[in-house]
């Protein structure tokens, strides 16, 4: 057991702060005794492999960092004719998996040749690539649970789908747990068709993919119907990055965020991450999810835009606010061409004493919601009847309280150019 270990050397994207405690277990009865530990001390849990599809706060992880690596790596193949089952620890690392059965002449691991990470990590999010995945080979895990016993987890109740499995949904509910081994079941197949998938494969990732600077390997889910790469390229975002941090949306693959040098801190990633999936949803309407896990605190990036309710409530929305209570400038001729970025606009709204107990409703109304919100972004919708006098002044006025108690907040105004001659 250390204390303060810089989690940055134990992920592939290179960034990241330090682990309050930090354990390497070598066997399942050191697991046993490492959530012993962190049970008495009541401080959290997180299970780290190959640290291929996380990122880490700069702050690090106020817990217990538990490392499943080399020391539960071992593989064991027990033959029944043409089909072997394979029982491999946690630890070991996805691509010797596929390059010890392939050796011998076993078939369905070849996808997992250059996939990053553990076995471990692989059942956790059902990793796969070209066709193949995980649920294809997978027949059963065993894992130590929060109570220090082991259990095992088989067949469909396994819940293997995309980028998801029991026990990423298990994590998702606040459960701890420690993967130690994978059961895998696989066939004999032909030595030069196996071969030759792995150097089509491998060569498939050298030739389109940023193999060569630390990323997490493809940063975005799939989004149903489309493929998150080419949502990146065509919003015309290769090679973006935020005011030239070296957190970037890789030239080569725009799938991938990388880091280049290995000098962007994990909030310019985060950032990055956050602000790519903004743009894709300005543009095509599609939201991206992050396939990698967000690991501590990161500050948040709160959007606050001014909408009107007659041209739709935007969809991505979390939070909605009406300002239509408040008095509308619409009705005064000589304001109605102007917007609430306006100085006559903002004095006529701010000379009624209902504004200001509706701006400290919806900073209340703001601040629980964003308190129920973790590691992730935060769209505030504020709208009025026609999205260019109310609402907006509301957003300026909303972003700027909450840039004040610490946020990081974006202003935008989605309506405001639209038609303003429709009766209100």
């Amino acid at each position: 057991m250390r204390e303060s270990v810089l989690l940055k050397n134990y992920t592939t994207f290179k960034c990241g702060g330090p682990a309050r405690f930090f354990d390497e277990p070598q066997s399942e009865e050191e697991i046993i005794s490492d959530l012993r530990f962190a049970n008495e001390r009541k401080i959290p849990v997180f299970i780290l492999g190959g640290g291929a599809n996380c990122l880490i706060s700069d702050r690090g992880f106020d817990g217990l960092v538990i490392r499943i690596g080399k020391g539960l790596s071992d593989i064991g193949i027990k033959t029944n004719g043409d089909t072997a089952t394979v029982t491999a620890g946690a630890g070991m690392l996805l691509r010797g998996l596929a390059t010890t059965l392939a050796s011998q002449g076993y078939e369905g691991t070849e996808f997992a040749c250059g996939i990053p990470g553990t076995v471990g990590g692989g059942v956790f999010m059902n990793a796969g690539a070209y066709g193949g995945e995980m649920k294809d080979i997978v027949k059963s895990v065993r894992y130590i649970n929060d109570k220090g016993e082991p259990c095992e987890v088989t067949g469909d109740a396994l819940k293997l789908g995309y980028r998801t499995s029991i026990f990423s949904q298990m994590a998702k509910n606040g459960k701890t747990f420690v993967i130690t081994s994978v059961t895998l079941e696989v066939h004999k197949g032909d030595p030069a068709q196996i071969s030759g998938k792995i150097e089509e494969f491998s060569s498939k990732r050298t030739s389109s993919q940023p193999l060569d600077v630390p990323s997490a390997g493809s940063t975005f889910k799939r989004p149903e119907g489309y493929f998150a790469g080419k949502l990146i390229d065509d919003a015309g975002l290769r090679g973006y990055s935020i005011d030239g941090s070296a957190a970037q949306v890789s030239p080569k693959h725009c799938g991938f965020v990388v880091n280049n040098g290995g000098e962007a801190s994990a909030q310019d990633v985060y950032d990055l991450i956050c602000d790519v999936s903004d743009k894709v949803f300005d543009k095509f309407g599609v939201r991206l999810e992050p396939e990698v896990r967000i690991v501590g605190f990161f500050a948040r990036k709160i959007r606050v835009m001014s909408f009107g309710f007659k041209y739709g409530v935007p969809e991505d929305a979390d939070l909605i606010l009406d300002a239509r209570s408040l008095k509308n400038p619409y009705w005064v001729e000589e304001l109605r061409p102007l917007s609430g970025l306006d100085q006559p606009i903002i004095d006529y709204i701010e000379s009624f004493e209902e504004t200001e107990s509706l701006i400290c409703g919806f900073r209340e109304e703001s601040v629980h919601a964003l308190r129920q919100r973790n590691n992730s972004g935060f769209n505030i919708a504020v709208g009025c009847t026609g999205g260019h006098h109310r609402s907006v002044y509301c957003a300026v006025r909303l972003a700027s309280i909450l840039a004040d108690m610490g946020y990081r907040t974006e202003v935008v105004h989605r309506d405001i150019l639209k038609d303003t001659s429709d009766e209100q």
